[in-house]
């Protein structure tokens, strides 16, 4: 269930920690170059566990990890003005380009609605509606590419009055959110992910972040919105959170509000979060059907049937 994050190089330790069954796999940063599948490769050749995840930021724009290898992606901005047909096309071929390296989840498409602090170009536009037509095109092109999507960031980070890169961000009110910035999460298409953010909601989450708010995860996205997929929170260990508690604390908080893969940030964080947890279960903080669920959603979007697991436990 964590995914620590790391360049191509920090590979040869997420190998090592999926040959002892700590992690779910990696988000990997940075600009990757011809080594990467051999990299990915040995990753999941040490996995004890199954294949593992590989995720990457490929939105486009500011925020693509593939530049040098695939070429350069243009922004959300820019497509936004494209046809869906055209963002679906693209977003599938890029998929299927990233799918023959080795990556297995793209972290995108980003469905905020507007460009405030942290979003700027990523966002496709103001309007929800652009945002939701190309959001779901593009998610849809990364299914058909053979990857993951994953809708970000929930319940919207585009109104947003800060980065939660490096502080929490206040968002406008959940009344309207509803109008507006939940529209888009509404329509993702099954088999897409959806990321939550480090974002405080205004009469929803009494200051602390969406990421870390079970009112937030379990109230609104699954429970309102009837949402059924791998929820992921973004970093765990970017300001919005580092300002408020830990790592391990912020893992704890995120998977009892209903988060199922956490984004743990440097992987010396894996071994310290994972006893979080551990602790979190024994103190009955964390109810175990809760945790099996969790493992579940994520072990499915692996593709690791967990029969076959105890099997060779046994």
């Amino acid at each position: 269930m964590l995914l620590p994050v790391v360049d191509q190089g920090g590979l040869a330790v997420v190998a090592d920690l999926a040959g002892r069954g700590l992690v779910a796999g990696a988000v990997v940063v940075g600009s990757p170059n011809e080594g990467f599948p051999a990299a990915v490769a040995a990753v999941q050749e040490a996995s004890t566990t199954g294949p593992v995840v590989i995720a990457v930021d490929e939105e486009g724009g500011t925020v693509q990890r593939f530049g040098v290898l695939l070429g350069a992606l243009p922004s959300a901005a820019e497509m936004g003005s494209w046809s869906a047909d055209e963002v679906r096309n693209l977003a599938r071929e890029r998929a299927a380009a990233l799918a023959a390296l080795g990556v297995t989840v793209n972290l995108a498409p980003v469905v905020d609605v507007g460009s405030g602090p942290g979003i700027g170009t990523r966002s496709f536009s103001d309007d929800p509606v652009v945002v939701t037509t190309h959001g779901v095109a593009f998610a849809e092109g990364v299914l058909e590419g053979g990857l993951v999507p994953v809708a970000k960031h929930f319940p919207g980070h585009g109104r947003a009055n800060a980065d939660s890169h490096t502080e929490l961000a206040t968002t406008p009110d959940l009344e309207e959110l509803r109008m507006v910035d939940l529209l888009p999460f509404g329509l993702v298409p099954e088999g897409s992910a959806v990321m939550v953010g480090h974002l405080a909601v205004p009469g929803l989450t009494d200051g602390v972040p969406a990421s870390l708010s079970a009112t937030a995860v379990t109230g609104i996205l699954r429970d309102e919105m009837g949402f059924d997929g791998v929820v992921v929170t973004d970093d765990l260990s970017m300001g919005a959170v580092a300002q408020l508690v830990d790592v391990p604390s912020a893992a704890r908080l995120a998977l009892i509000a209903g988060a199922d893969l956490l984004m743990v940030g440097p992987h010396e964080n894996v071994v310290p979060v994972a006893w979080s947890l551990v602790g979190a279960l024994e103190d009955g903080s964390l109810d175990q059907r809760w945790l099996d669920e969790a493992v579940e959603r994520v072990l499915a979007m692996r593709g690791v049937d967990p029969c076959a697991l105890v099997a060779q436990e046994g």
